[in-house]
């Protein structure tokens, strides 16, 4: 129980670093320390908000937080039976800063003001919650809709794109088992990793994510494994990169694949197959671009914790999804 003179002196800690926000009690027979960083103190600036949430605006922000009206029941009493010392708000912004940033659970706990035990519930509360309230920002459209919001430089080159694919990996800590430590392994990175597929439409959102797959497996089988193809329709093209060798999985299937010439032994690229590769490069980019979105979320970048498996597909997939509240990457 923290004591009245105790209480006031940490709000008085609290607001000589800038806090704006009052005290919330949740209960009167228990007061409760603010924390260190609300919505408030950034949500009329996009650049901050955009730095701790990776949300552009203050209207997204309360778009999206008014959609988790089916949560407000369940978070105010947690599993302990005692009263959240939080407002909702604040652990949505509190789970969105754990994304974005990559801060240790111990350093965010001490941010918000709350014990690293309750600081970890309360994440992977959120995590398990968000993975499915937020699936609708990741949609496959259909062929129609592709067509409509196709940009320029699709229409006049590569118009029948449905989607463009790429794989990326992520570092993670070296398990104990033996079997699933070679599994993990990756020749690419040298390191135990985790991969994924990221598809994108023509007009640059993200349409497609898979789950987080061992390391060792390569492109062609994540792309056969993860269903990607059977959400194409004949006539659709599917655009990637060489290491892409999946004709004998859409030819079948009367889908193209888009991708640059290989370069034979001894002879050199003809001016058709030097500006055909300029021209897939040009518009793979953006899948690059994408990719580098997701990759802004710094819980991703560096070496994920092993004890983050049960949920690393989870967080992998909130990141991605995010990324589509940001400005469309491709002109048009």
């Amino acid at each position: 129980m923290v004591t009245t003179s105790t209480q006031t002196e940490s709000v008085r800690t609290c607001r000589s670093i800038g806090t704006q926000t009052e005290v919330e009690l949740k209960d009167t027979a228990e007061q409760t320390v603010l924390p260190f960083l609300v919505f408030e103190d950034v949500m009329d600036n996009p650049s901050k908000l955009n730095f701790y949430t990776g949300i552009p605006n203050k209207g997204t922000f309360n778009a999206l937080f008014e959609e988790m009206t089916d949560v407000r029941e369940q978070s105010k009493t947690p599993s302990g039976g005692c009263p959240n010392s939080l407002r909702l708000i604040d652990e949505f912004f509190m789970v969105l800063m754990r994304l974005r940033l990559g801060l240790l659970v111990d350093d965010l706990a001490a941010r918000i003001c709350i014990s690293s035990t309750a600081c970890s519930r309360l994440l992977n509360k959120w995590i398990d919650y968000l993975d499915v309230k937020l699936n609708f920002l990741i949609t496959w459209p259909s062929k129609q809709v592709v067509q409509a919001n196709m940009p320029k430089l699709f229409r006049d080159k590569f118009q029948d794109t449905r989607v463009i694919i790429d794989c990326t990996e992520i570092r993670t800590e070296t398990s104990s088992s033996l079997q699933l430590k070679s599994m993990m392994y990756s020749d690419y990175k040298s390191h135990n990793t985790w991969k994924s597929l990221v598809g994108i439409s023509p007009s640059g959102h993200v349409t497609f994510v898979s789950d987080l797959w061992v390391g060792s497996i390569s492109d062609k089988q994540l792309t056969k494994k993860c269903g990607i193809i059977d959400l194409c329709e004949e006539g659709d093209s599917i655009m990637a990169d060489k290491g892409f060798t999946i004709s004998d999985l859409t030819t079948p299937k009367g889908i193209k694949l888009i991708m640059p010439p290989f370069k034979r032994s001894n002879c050199k690229f003809s001016k058709r197959e030097v500006q055909q590769t300029r021209d897939i490069a040009n518009a793979r980019i953006h899948v690059e671009r994408q990719m580098e979105r997701i990759k802004n979320f710094r819980i991703v970048q560096g070496v994920m914790p092993i004890t983050m498996s049960t949920r690393a597909s989870k967080v992998w997939k909130l990141c991605t999804k995010l990324t589509n509240l940001q400005p469309p990457l491709v002109p048009h």
